[in-house]
């Protein structure tokens, strides 16, 4: 960080990848549009302790309790005062120019609230990882036509700050980002997928991503209605063919082995389970984070 007057600050979500996000920091440092960083965590050891002699200029916040992904992001909010907000995860790592493109994409389209970009792969990578990768970010491997687009990877956003407080109302209540995607589109306006990218660096064990696909998976579908839907429950048994389907065109084909699509079939049917609980119950459970 270069500039005290630089326009964007950058949140960095984190539970228990210290390794990553030390990289993820080291980058984010180096870039000049970048004029603050935030670490918001809730690891059971508080990553600070290791990282801030390092890097003196992050602010670190910690919680003791498991939180979800978005509370964090949205109380890390309270510390932001510049005009933009970067959000990336502490298993990714933005490219040397991250900073620059999302700073430019937003300057080239005022009218756009959030923008985007891709989310490469670390190499090199077992089958394992690269079934969790296309999993969770499949729909975004890298190259990607900049343009308007009607998603963005929760693990590479970036906003304009007064578009973000006139939503408080989902931030408040730690909705996911998708929630205030889907507003803002019913609203007439635009998502922008730039050519930001980042690279996602796995940390989780089989055991632990086959829990956070269901837990994500039960969240989103409890969150969808805010009510019970047993007809999309019996629906969501279906899922793990769509999605595996969807996930395994074009230039993901690559990516692929026979070890990979079995990974990607179970973990994409660990979703299913959690979306089918979701719906059928209308609760998403105790707030976990992986």
């Amino acid at each position: 960080m270069k500039r005290a007057d630089a326009p964007l600050t950058v949140i960095v979500t984190s539970y228990q990848s210290p390794l990553v996000l030390e990289k993820c920091l080291g980058s984010l440092c180096a870039q000049e549009e970048v004029s603050q960083i935030v670490v918001a965590d809730c690891s059971p050891v508080n990553p600070a302790i290791a990282l801030q002699p390092r890097f003196p200029q992050v602010t670190f916040l910690h919680w003791d309790q498991p939180l979800i992904v978005p509370a964090m992001r949205w109380a890390a909010l309270e510390h932001v005062k510049t005009e933009l907000v970067g959000a990336v995860e502490a298993r990714t790592i933005p490219q040397a120019d991250w900073a620059r493109r999302i700073v430019e994409a937003h300057a080239e389209h005022p009218e756009c609230p959030a923008v985007g970009g891709p989310v490469a792969l670390a190499e090199p990578s077992s089958a394992f990882e690269r079934g969790l990768y296309l999993c969770e970010y499949g729909a975004y491997t890298p190259p990607l036509p900049a343009g308007s687009t009607n998603e963005l990877a929760g693990a590479n956003l970036s906003y304009k700050r007064a578009e973000l407080l006139k939503e408080r109302d989902l931030l408040t209540t730690g909705k996911w980002e998708t929630l205030l995607h889907l507003r803002w589109k019913q609203q007439g306006k635009t998502l922008w997928m730039s050519q930001a990218a980042i690279t996602f660096e796995n940390t989780m064990t089989p055991g632990a991503a086959l829990q956070q696909r269901f837990f994500y998976g039960r969240g989103y579908a409890a969150n969808r209605f805010g009510q019970r839907n047993i007809y999309y429950s019996f629906m969501a048994l279906l899922l793990p063919f769509l999605l595996t389907w969807r996930t395994t065109r074009g230039k993901n084909k690559r990516l692929l082995s026979a070890a990979t699509l079995g990974w990607l079939l179970v973990l994409n049917s660990a979703w299913a389970v959690g979306e089918a609980v979701g719906y059928a119950t209308g609760h998403a459970g105790e707030p976990r984070i992986f």
